[in-house]
């Protein structure tokens, strides 16, 4: 009896310091590349381009998020979210930015992940969550 009570009290502090080792805000850092396409390198990421993220501290999350907006005169004009191994095209396949023509944009990334609706653990797409943790944010110009 007394191992099962010593076991369970283990199991309950290990839960307890898993759910302590979630990134804390602002540890991370996310900067902005453009893949090599069909053996050509860009320098820039472009409308109707590809553009990718180098990320780091999300080692320990297992869904971390990147949450990519570019904008015209101040206004959004493309929005999306995916995975930091996601490949983005931006202005996608039809936003605002797509129906202004083009253009160039100024754009930003951010890097975060979701908390549980208690805010003691990362969300696991179940019920309610509880807001984002940022991790790292970054600006890139985007050429039209």
């Amino acid at each position: 009896m007394k191992n099962l009570i010593a076991f369970g009290l283990a199991l309950a502090f290990a839960g307890a310091a898993a759910a302590g080792v979630l990134p804390s805000s602002n540890s991370g850092t996310i900067s902005a590349y453009v893949p090599v396409t069909n053996g050509a390198a860009a320098t820039q990421p472009t409308f109707q381009g590809s553009v990718a993220f180098h990320t780091t501290g999300t080692g320990k999350l297992k869904n971390p998020r990147v949450w990519v907006a570019c904008y015209q005169n101040g206004a959004l004009v493309y929005g999306e979210g995916g995975g930091p191994a996601t490949v983005f095209k931006l202005g996608g396949d039809m936003s605002q930015w797509v129906l202004n023509g083009g253009g160039a944009a100024s754009c930003t990334a951010d890097l975060y992940y979701i908390l549980s609706a208690n805010g003691t653990g990362e969300w696991n797409g179940k019920g309610a969550q509880g807001g984002n943790v940022s991790l790292a944010h970054t600006s890139f110009a985007a050429a039209g």
